[in-house]
């Protein structure tokens, strides 16, 4: 039996896709995995920036188990996981809370500008967010001590007190990132048939019942989702923090992040700063599995 030979035509569809996909995954390495097989090539050397790069020494896995050890890594990791916990979970709270609030019948056609407002904080840049958060939390002449001046209490140091200044943080990234749950989950609501509810209704189930039988289970890829995205965004959180209180009072306030910033750039350790990088990379990539692995979806099973 003679071979049918593929027509020209259908040759450059097979390669088509080579063709659209090439510049991107060209891209992709030079600028992403390039750097970080290079980064993780420091990670084993001794490399310091006060000496040239052709005077660092192999010194295999030395770095891992030196940064794991370290016990400003250790509370830096600490307080990244409890502040990742918490603000995740409040998003969660607070953004389903007021997108079943706003999507209601009786506010559902008039919320209209008000959604324009519930986004600016997601269009604002972090470090911008950070500082303008701080004048606001100023011991002397920030808003928020005025406003507790007038309630009767007394002023709060914010940010040179190891507990207020927790507070401002999960406060301030709450600020910011509880509009990126409320849309998600206003559109996620949208998706829920409404004869569900008035059948349910019909059973002589309550609001409570219907969230937990209803709502969550119909809406259960956009929580994993959220959830998702939203860990991984507060593991990596820097910008903000750095710039409301530089990790302080002491280091209490100091995030992973942080801590491989001063490691690698202000102690100019970039073989020991590298190392914790590549491990703080493997936990964001474990949790963010497990994350999805348990929060998705089964279809084959519901």
């Amino acid at each position: 039996m003679k071979k049918n030979k593929s027509t020209p035509q259908s040759t450059l569809e097979r390669r088509a896709w080579v063709r659209f996909i090439a510049p991107a995954m060209i891209f992709l390495v030079l600028f992403s995995v390039v750097p970080m097989l290079y980064s993780f090539g420091i990670s084993l050397t001794n490399y310091n920036l006060y000496f040239s790069q052709n005077d660092a020494k192999f010194v295999g896995l030395r770095n891992y188990i030196k940064i794991l050890k370290d016990g400003s890594f250790l509370q830096a990791a600490g307080w990244t996981f409890v502040f990742s916990t918490v603000s995740v979970l409040l998003d969660l709270f607070f953004g389903m809370l007021l997108a079943m609030f706003l999507t209601t019948k009786t506010l559902e056609n008039k919320i209209g500008a008000l959604k324009t407002v519930m986004v600016i904080p997601m269009m604002i840049a972090p470090t911008v967010i950070g500082t303008i958060w701080g004048l606001m939390f100023s011991p002397n002449y920030g808003v928020i001590n005025n406003i507790l001046i007038v309630l009767g209490h007394s002023p709060v140091n914010w940010t040179t007190t190891e507990g207020p200044a927790k507070l401002a943080i999960i406060l301030v990234e709450m600020w910011s990132s509880i509009p990126f749950c409320l849309l998600i989950f206003m559109g996620a609501l949208k998706t829920v048939p409404t004869e569900l509810y008035e059948a349910a209704m019909l059973d002589g189930a309550n609001r409570l019942v219907s969230f937990f039988k209803i709502t969550l289970p119909s809406i259960r890829n956009f929580v994993a989702m959220v959830v998702t995205v939203r860990v991984m965004d507060s593991l990596r959180a820097f910008d903000v923090i750095y710039t409301l209180t530089s990790g302080g009072p002491g280091t209490s306030t100091e995030t992973i992040g942080m801590n491989i910033y001063k490691t690698a750039i202000t102690y100019s350790k970039l073989g020991l700063g590298s190392a914790g990088a590549f491990l703080f990379l493997i936990v964001i990539a474990v949790i963010s599995f497990v994350l999805m692995r348990v929060l998705e979806r089964k279809d084959g099973n519901e």
